[in-house]
């Protein structure tokens, strides 16, 4: 009996204890917790602070793929306006050939550039048209700005075209203020030469030159191009002049085929 009131007399005396070290250590932490708090609080602010800092960085990271979006965006946008600029660009030829069909006293067909021939590049152009739209061979092919070339060889839906260029080219020509005539051969600098103009002739650079409708091949007065010098080869009874083409060969892309 006397040892089972010993028990309860020496746990009441602990529990006691207990409370009482509870309530001490309580303000032991107290202590320890706000000075640990002093301690580390610039520590803190600056690590709050970079914490902040970093909240807004990280929505940055998000605009990587959208950047990505808006530069794929850009990208075809660009491609669509080339597009459109090249349409457009078409839409504009197609409508001075409309108007030059027009005012031309003669009959048309109209053709695309759609190659030219491998074994003379730079002198002869294949087109869309051929036998069945109604082009013959040895008909002149002209363009917006001036004489092209004539009908070489003439396929069912295809053509090829021998331009003014060509060494074998040859064309009656005449110069237009004086209406001397001569001859325009191609040579292969892209350039023509019209030859057997007379020494007397008061032709000179800036004149301009066409046509002078001599067989069936070639009408009458279609614009060939102008002067850009003069010379005379030694021995010769007549003088040459260097003709720049009306129309740029390198930038063909449509013709009109005369009939």
């Amino acid at each position: 009996m006397q040892t089972q009131k010993n028990k309860i007399f020496i746990s009441a005396v602990l529990v006691i204890l207990f409370a009482l070290l509870i309530a001490g250590s309580k303000s032991i932490t107290n202590r320890f917790r706000i000075k640990i708090v002093e301690t580390t609080s610039p520590a803190l602010r600056l690590f709050n602070s970079a914490g902040a800092s970093f909240k807004k960085i990280i929505p940055f990271a998000n605009f990587r793929e959208e950047n990505a979006l808006l530069r794929a965006r850009i990208v075809f946008l660009s491609r669509k306006l080339e597009e459109a600029r090249v349409v457009s660009e078409e839409n504009d030829r197609l409508k001075e050939i409309l108007n030059f069909r027009k005012n031309v006293p003669y009959t048309t067909i109209p053709a695309r550039v759609i190659g030219r021939d491998p074994t003379n590049w730079s002198n002869s152009i294949i087109i869309d048209k051929g036998f069945m739209h109604g082009v013959r061979q040895n008909k002149a092919v002209v363009s917006v700005h001036g004489l092209v070339g004539r009908v070489l060889e003439v396929g069912r839906y295809s053509s090829k075209i021998l331009l003014i260029t060509d060494p074998n080219s040859k064309v009656g020509v005449i110069i237009t203020k004086n209406r001397d005539g001569g001859i325009l051969a191609g040579n292969s600098s892209g350039r023509c030469k019209m030859i057997y103009i007379a020494l007397d002739s008061d032709v000179a650079p800036g004149d301009k030159i066409m046509t002078a409708g001599f067989g069936s091949t070639f009408p009458r007065d279609i614009l060939v191009g102008e002067v850009a010098g003069i010379g005379k080869e030694p021995g010769r009874l007549y003088k040459y002049a260097v003709i720049k083409p009306a129309q740029d060969m390198s930038k063909l892309e449509e013709v009109l085929c005369i009939k």
